[in-house]
């Protein structure tokens, strides 16, 4: 028994220590990456939820398995939902200014799942789940001790080698569960039936999405979308073989992954920004650390951004109250403006991943990193 338990530890000892090796970076690395999401989450989409108190209530069906089945049996009113909006909107603040980030970025995260809940109880699962998760182990990787207004004290709970690591697992479990369903019914040689085309003229002509290429693909032949439903099962199925293959094998599928979501958004319209967010994570940011650091240093560089975090706030609390919709800040609110906002984003982000394949280096492993649980005696 002994013998089996020590084979089963070294295994797992095994797994998580290759896993860090591909995706460890440090602390500075990770507060510079705190702020890049603060401002996505503040300037880009801040998350609004007083929508929900105008749905009816005949539509509100939560699964028997959900905490809110604790409460009344009636969804939150509006003024419950405002003050949770409300709180979102500081606790962002919070992260992108680092005032007491580990609170802020937990505080963000229970409330954002929270409300999730009430969202999905009418029906409807998005899959927006990874950039919650992710901020969730965030908060233990002691990216608020730096380049922060109130830094966070260090705590032995803080790592950023583990904190990317389960990240990364839980990257390869969630493709993997959605790759492995499409594999089932999308992998044969029936060219009648095809789950991209179905996703691409529902989409076009039901949900009348209006895709930038969707001229060029409208009288696209089916087995093009017969090839794109085999790369797509193949890119959902493999970010854990190369996460566990190498760091730069690792970088390389990020790559393709934001290149698949931005192909995605060209030809379907379907826009999963979140999870580029998180691809990003995996960026060694030490290099502009310091260029950074010098900047949050000038007094004019703080009171620009304190004035225009400070705006960006407002702004979105106005939005909150009034239950208007403001897309992007400092940016046009209007359809176009907006999408060539994203594409623009999503370059930037395929742009960056790509040159960290180039820069990848070995990052050690070192001995104080606990990647795996206490032996087991």
């Amino acid at each position: 028994m002994k013998s089996t338990t020590t084979w089963i530890n070294s295994i797992n000892n095994r797994f998580w220590r290759t896993i860090v090796n591909s995706t460890a970076t440090g602390v500075e690395s990770v507060a510079v990456f705190r702020i890049i999401m603060g401002i996505y989450l503040l300037f880009v989409t801040t998350p609004t939820y007083t929508w929900i108190a105008d749905l009816p209530k005949a539509l509100y069906t939560p699964p028997i398995i959900s905490f809110v089945n604790l409460l009344a049996s009636d969804f939150p009113g509006r003024n419950f939902l405002v003050t949770v909006d409300f709180l979102m909107v500081a606790s962002i603040v919070g992260i992108v200014l680092g005032i007491y980030s580990r609170f802020a970025t937990l505080a963000f995260v229970i409330l954002k799942v929270s409300v999730l809940s009430f969202q999905y109880s009418f029906g409807k699962i998005d899959h927006d789940i990874m950039l919650p998760a992710t901020l969730a182990c965030m908060a233990f990787s002691g990216w608020g001790q730096t380049l922060a207004l109130v830094p966070d004290k260090r705590s032995k709970w803080d790592s950023p080698s583990k904190s990317l690591s389960v990240i990364a697992v839980l990257i390869g479990f969630g493709y993997f569960s959605a790759g492995i369903e499409k594999a089932i019914h999308w992998l044969n040689f029936d060219l009648n039936s095809n789950g991209t085309a179905r996703w691409f003229y529902l989409g076009l002509y039901n949900l009348q999405r209006q895709p930038i290429l969707a001229p060029a693909l409208k009288n696209a032949p089916f087995w093009f979308f017969k090839i794109m439903d085999v790369v797509g099962v193949i890119f959902e199925l493999t970010p854990i073989i190369a996460v566990l293959i190498s760091r730069k094998a690792w970088r390389i599928w990020l790559f393709f992954a934001a290149a698949f979501h931005l192909v995605n958004y060209l030809l379907f319209n379907i826009n999963f920004i979140g999870n580029g967010l998180v691809y990003i994570a995996f960026i060694n940011y030490k290099p502009v650390y310091r260029y950074v650091a010098n900047l949050t240093k000038s007094y004019i560089a703080k009171a620009l951004i304190l004035a225009a975090v400070g705006y960006a706030a407002v702004i979105r609390g106005i939005s909150i109250l009034t239950s208007q919709n403001v897309g992007i800040i400092f940016i046009p609110d209007n359809g176009n403006a907006n999408l060539y906002c994203m594409l623009i984003i999503w370059a930037l982000i395929c742009a960056a991943l790509f040159i960290t394949i180039f820069k990848t280096g070995k990052q050690p492993v070192h001995d104080d990193l606990e990647v795996v649980s206490p032996q087991l005696t």
